[in-house]
């Protein structure tokens, strides 16, 4: 598996068998967990290299580790 991706844990036949993990972080805090396949995370990088104006300039980078011990990123 890729760094930065996680397992399908309970893949239906069709479904991909990982995704990227992406948590969000709104104006209020609120936070909402999303999962990326490859081509959505693709077009999301390209859309943010291709207009690095809207790109905040301040953010918040963070990993955790899994309840497991694993590093995720």
């Amino acid at each position: 598996m890729a760094k930065g991706k996680i397992k399908n844990k309970n893949k239906k036949p069709t479904a991909n068998e990982e995704y990227y993990f992406v948590a969000h972080v709104d104006g209020d805090g609120e936070v909402t967990s999303l999962l990326l396949t490859e081509v959505e995370y693709n077009r999301a990088k390209a859309r943010a290299e291709n207009n690095p104006e809207d790109v905040p300039e301040h953010f918040i980078v963070f990993h955790q580790e899994h309840k497991d011990g694993k590093e995720e990123s």
